[in-house]
C-alpha cells in the first residue's frame, strides 16, 4: 500500500476539523496519547488494549455540540465516520482555533499529524514511556547515557575511514575538518580519538576550552597550546607568545612527540581566526610538521569552506581535508542492535524486519534538485525509535513494525 494512500485522514478526522475539535481534547477525553488520536483520526485504527474503545469515541462525539447536525447535513451514520474522508485533511486545523490560542485556552497545534513524507527534527532527547519499557522488558532507556566505552560506539566504515583520518592528522601535521549535523556523532568521535591518542602516549592533544569559539583568536590559541604542552605561563606580547609556541612544539618534536590542536563548534569561528591556523599549521622543523589540526563542527562549516563564498580564504581552504559524517541509512538495524544487545535484548523482539527500512525513508529529505539527504544521525535514529516504541505500545502492537513507524 502507498504511504500517502495509508496515512489518508477518515470522516471521523472531517468531522473533528469542521466541529472544532482537537486532537488534544479527543486525547484528554478518552485517556489516550496524542499520537494514538493521530493514528485514529488518519486511519482508523484503533487501539487494541481497549475493549469497546470505538463506541466510547463515538459516544463522546456524539455529546459534543454541533456534531449530530453536521452528520445529519451530510447523510450520514457513525460507521460512516470511519469511512475515507471525501478532502484532503493533513494539513487542515479545526475553525477557530486561531482565536482559542489567542484567548490562551490551547496551547499548541489542534491536530497534530505524523505525516509520512515530512521529517520532524527533534533535537531534544525523546523519552521511552515506562509502560512501553515495561511492554519491551527494558529496564532502562537503551539511549540515555548509552555510551559507558568503545564498545558501545557503532562504527561504519565511513566512521572508521573518518577516525583514521583524524588519528593520522593528529599524528602527522595534517589538517582536517569534520563535519556533522547536530547529533550525528562528532562528539563521540573526538572522544574515542582522543583516548585512542592518550592511551598511545606520543601525541599531545591541545584543547581550546574557550566557550565562546567566536572570540577564539591567535593570542588565546598560543595560550591554549602553551598551557597544554607545558607548564609556562604564556608571555604577554603576541610576538613572544608566537615564539613561545614555536620552541615550546620544536622542543617537543625532539622529545619524540606529536602535537595536535583540535576545536570543537569550529563552524563558530571568525574567518580572520581561520586563516591564522594556517599560520599555525606551517610551523615547522625542516620538512616536519610541528602541530596537527583537527576542526570539528556543523554543517555550517562547509560553507565556511567554500571558496566561490569566501575566497580570501582560499589560502586555508585548498589546504584542508573535509570529512563529512553522513547519516546511518543502511545501517540502521546493525545500529539499534548495538543499542538494545546492551540491554540483552535482540533486534528482532522490538523491530520487526520491514520497520527498518521505512525508518531509513522517513529520515530521507530531499533537496532542490532531488538529492536524497539522509538525516539518519544517532541522535534523530534514537528520538524516532522512542517514538515509535511508544506508540506501538499505545497501540497494542507487539513490535515496532513499518505502520507505525509510518504514523510517527
Amino acid at each position: 500500500m502507498n504511504a500517502m494512500q495509508a496515512y489518508a485522514p477518515i470522516r471521523l478526522k472531517e468531522l473533528a476539523v469542521e466541529c472544532d475539535i482537537s486532537q488534544a481534547e479527543i486525547a484528554l477525553a478518552m485517556d489516550v496519547g496524542k499520537s494514538s488520536v493521530n493514528h485514529i483520526l488518519n486511519r482508523g485504527y484503533l487501539p487494541v488494549r481497549r475493549k469497546g474503545f470505538k463506541g466510547e469515541l463515538e459516544t463522546y462525539l456524539l455529546s459534543r455540540p454541533g456534531v449530530k447536525e453536521w452528520m445529519l447535513q451530510r447523510g450520514l451514520s457513525v460507521n460512516g465516520l470511519w469511512r475515507p474522508a471525501e478532502q484532503d485533511l493533513r494539513k487542515a486545523k479545526p475553525a477557530g482555533m486561531g482565536e482559542r490560542q489567542r484567548k490562551g485556552r490551547f496551547k499548541g497545534p489542534a491536530m497534530i499529524v505524523g505525516d509520512p513524507t515530512k521529517l520532524t527534527l527533534n533535537v531534544e532527547v525523546e523519552m521511552i514511556a515506562p509502560e512501553a519499557m515495561k511492554h519491551f522488558k527494558l529496564f532502562r532507556n537503551p539511549f540515555i547515557n548509552d555510551i559507558q566505552k568503545d564498545a558501545d560506539i557503532y562504527m561504519s566504515e565511513e566512521h572508521r575511514y573518518i577516525e583514521a583520518a583524524m588519528i593520522d592528522a593528529a599524528k602527522h601535521g595534517g589538517f582536517l575538518a569534520v563535519i556533522g549535523e547536530v547529533g550525528s556523532g562528532k562528539s563521540v568521535m573526538r572522544r574515542k580519538v582522543v583516548g585512542k591518542l592518550q592511551k598511545d602516549g606520543d601525541t599531545l592533544v591541545i584543547y581550546p576550552q574557550i566557550i565562546d569559539k567566536t572570540r577564539l583568536n591567535a593570542g588565546s590559541i598560543c595560550d591554549a597550546i602553551i598551557m597544554d604542552i607545558s607548564s609556562e605561563n604564556p608571555k604577554m606580547r603576541l610576538e613572544a607568545k608566537t615564539r613561545q609556541v614555536h620552541r615550546l612544539l620544536l622542543d617537543r618534536a625532539k622529545s619524540g612527540y606529536r602535537a595536535c590542536l583540535m576545536i570543537e563548534e569550529a563552524h563558530d569561528l571568525a574567518i580572520p581566526t581561520m586563516k591564522y591556523l594556517k599560520r599555525f599549521y606551517e610551523l615547522e622543523d625542516g620538512y616536519k610538521k610541528l602541530l596537527g589540526i583537527i576542526l570539528i563542527g556543523q554543517t555550517e562549516l562547509r560553507e565556511t569552506f567554500n571558496e566561490a563564498q569566501n575566497v580570501d580564504m582560499r589560502e586555508v581552504i585548498r589546504r584542508v581535508q573535509i570529512a563529512e559524517i553522513r547519516g546511518l541509512n543502511g545501517h540502521l538495524e546493525k545500529y539499534l542492535a548495538l543499542k538494545f544487545a546492551r540491554h540483552n535484548r535482540k533486534i528482532d523482539e522490538i523491530f520487526t524486519s520491514d520497520a527498518f527500512e521505512t525508518l531509513g525513508r522517513r529520515l530521507t529529505s530531499v533537496d532542490r534538485d532531488n538529492k536524497k539527504i539522509s538525516h539518519a544521525y544517532p541522535l534523530l535514529v534514537n528520538n524516532y525509535t522512542a517514538r515509535a516504541m511508544n506508540l506501538a505500545y499505545e497501540m497494542g502492537e507487539e513490535k515496532v513494525t513499518a505502520e507505525v513507524i509510518e504514523a510517527i
